[in-house]
């Protein structure tokens, strides 16, 4: 009985855990969404969100070329559910606690993490949505860069949904060597889901 109780017990705490996270997420989603209308406002154009899955294992494969992107992709998603593959550095500082909050979990790159293909394709398993970035870093110059070949893995493994989605223009919002925000015509585009097929990994 005492076994039986510890394992209530340890199940109502995981439970408790999740609904705060969601909680804190759907609260920093909602900051989020305020900085965009205040900083961007009708600078920021938005097409496709109707070809995003409301629920549902989804893997959204974006470009990266600004600092902004995750933050500004994740409030524009429909699904407080979504999670994002970051970089291990983004976690050893101050503002890691703020990074887990974000539903974020690290990938150490240049290398095989299979912690981190795991952690994306249990999430995916669960029903929920993870957010990845296949060139590994924000783009120099705005140019796509090759892909890491770990998206595709995630993908054909899961048999999740993918979604495409497109940005240009964020890195005028926040240029390397600055720190506050400014105002730029920013365009994110979600295209059609599809699910990838046998041979389609590459």
């Amino acid at each position: 009985h005492s076994i039986s109780a510890a394992r209530r017990a340890w199940s109502r705490h995981a439970h408790d855990v999740q609904q705060g996270a969601r909680v804190m997420y759907r609260i920093l989603r909602s900051v989020v969404l305020v900085l965009i209308r205040i900083v961007l406002g009708s600078s920021l154009h938005v097409e496709g969100l109707e070809h995003v899955p409301r629920r549902g294992g989804l893997l959204l494969v974006s470009n990266h070329v600004g600092t902004v992107d995750p933050p500004l992709t994740g409030a524009l998603v429909p699904r407080c559910d979504l999670h994002y593959m970051a970089k291990v550095e983004h976690f050893r500082g101050w503002y890691g606690p703020l990074f887990r909050a974000f539903h974020a979990f690290a990938v150490v790159r240049e290398s095989a993490d299979r912690a981190a293909l795991r952690r994306a394709l249990t999430l995916l398993g669960q029903g929920h949505a993870v957010l990845i970035y296949p060139e590994g870093s924000r783009s120099p110059d705005g140019v796509l860069q090759p892909a890491r070949p770990g998206a595709g893995f995630i993908g054909l493994r899961s048999r999740a949904r993918i979604v495409p989605v497109a940005i240009w223009g964020s890195e005028h919002v926040i240029p390397r060597g600055r720190m506050v925000p400014r105002r730029a015509q920013v365009h994110v585009a979600f295209g059609r889901s599809f699910l990838l097929a046998d041979g389609d990994e590459h």
